[in-house]
């Protein structure tokens, strides 16, 4: 049995759902999950989720002291290596330590690791590199989601080559829904929320002559508000589409809120929040503050032509996922882990938003060429779809037991 330490819904994060999803695919006897105390500071939405799963103990405090006395079985598998702890990653090393304490095999997800910053010499972060110095040697194994991650590391730390592993971030599969369908069922919902103002509610009224056209393209994500996620990006891509086709209308789509209070650098996310308010004009670009629940997310990116993913910060994206795993055209940056899954899964991939913005207008001017596209996408997403990845948990479990060498799984180069 595996005992998963993480944060797990009704608590409103990434890896939460990350692990929700991997959990789906687990047979019950084989794993248990430690997850944070309810009423500690997380943001939930208790309304959006089904109540808490059996098989999870929500026992932890917050900070952390300790991992409690109840942990099952022979593997612990950390699924946060940063954040959840604070600046202090004393707390976390103090976990792994009385893990092994307690006789456990120990393995960490390190769900963000950089391989083209430009802080060290192997293209991690100074904080990675840190906290990866003082974890490598108690640790079993750990997983990194890109070969690009495996790289780095090894490059850092060579002695440790053999506890380093390539576990690619799952992909949850959506029921495929019509576009027109996914518009109509989407932007009745937005229509439907408390928090869009009567004004905006008008101007998505008014927007439904153009929703459907075939000369209207639909850009857009959505997520946390954060400025590492660079929101913004979005708008300034589809102005430049909107040159390039002026035979069409391009809309232009975000919606989303702070995660919490508890973020660094609070202010950076309000000051963001406003840039988005301000941009939004409720002709060609819209923002909303809203936050999407799972049992709409198929829709919300089902209703897009494209989901374009800009950023220089991002190592990996959970958003990108479900996007893909959705059947949409996810588009993006050639950068970091972004770049590295959407090269993989054959789509298009640019180093500026000028070059971007050329490439969806060749998509969109070559329909046939994009649904070639879409369908290697899919391959993709089949492949590394959550069921076949929680399979790969289950091997490298079994490695431990037996002693045996650790699982190649998901690398594809050096």
């Amino acid at each position: 049995m595996i005992s998963f330490v993480s944060t797990y819904p009704p608590m409103i994060c990434g890896i939460a759902t990350y692990t929700k999803y991997l959990m789906s695919h687990l047979p019950k006897s084989h794993y248990r999950v430690v997850s944070f105390r309810l009423d500690d500071c997380f943001l939930k939405l208790e309304d959006q989720y089904p109540p808490p799963d059996e098989q999870v103990d929500y026992c932890l405090s917050y900070p952390p002291s300790s991992l409690g006395a109840n942990l099952k079985g022979n593997l612990i598998w950390f699924q946060h290596s940063f954040g959840i702890w604070g600046e202090i990653s004393d707390q976390f090393l103090a976990l792994i330590e009385e893990a092994k304490r307690k006789k456990k095999r120990v393995g960490v997800s390190f769900h963000t690791i950089h391989f083209q910053a430009e802080e060290t010499s192997s293209g991690m972060s100074k904080k990675e590199f840190v906290i990866l110095s003082k974890t490598l040697p108690l640790v079993d194994f750990l997983t990194v989601f890109t070969d690009g991650a495996y790289r780095a590391v090894i490059n850092a730390f060579p002695e440790y080559k053999e506890r380093v592993i390539v576990l690619r971030h799952g992909v949850h599969l959506y029921p495929k829904v019509d576009r027109y369908d996914a518009r109509k069922r989407f932007f009745s919902f937005l229509i439907n929320q408390e928090q869009i103002s009567p004004s905006q509610k008008k101007e998505l009224s008014k927007l439904e002559d153009y929703l459907y056209s075939e000369h209207t393209i639909l850009l857009g994500t959505y997520g946390f508000i954060t400025p590492g996620k660079e929101p913004l990006q979005l708008y300034e891509l589809g102005d430049l589409v909107q040159e390039k086709l002026p035979q069409y209308k391009v809309i232009k789509i975000f919606a989303g809120i702070i995660q919490s209070e508890r973020e660094k650098d609070i202010n950076d996310h309000y000051t963001l929040l406003e840039k988005l308010k301000s941009i939004h004009h409720g002709k060609g670009n819209f923002f909303f503050e809203v936050y999407i629940p799972e049992a709409f997310y198929h829709l919300a990116f089902n209703a897009l032509d494209f989901s374009p993913f800009w950023s220089r910060d991002l190592t990996q994206s959970g958003r990108m996922a479900h996007a893909q795993g959705t059947g949409t055209c996810v588009v993006g940056s050639h950068w970091e882990g972004i770049g590295e899954t959407l090269k993989q899964s054959g789509l298009p991939v640019a180093k500026t938003l000028e070059e971007l913005a050329e490439r969806i207008v060749e998509l969109v001017l070559e329909p046939g060429h994009r649904k070639e596209i879409l369908a290697r996408s899919w391959q993709y997403a089949l492949r590394y779809s959550f069921a076949n990845q929680a399979k790969k948990h289950l091997l490298i479990e079994n490695s431990l037991r037996e002693g045996s060498e650790m699982p190649l799984v998901d690398r594809m180069s050096l």
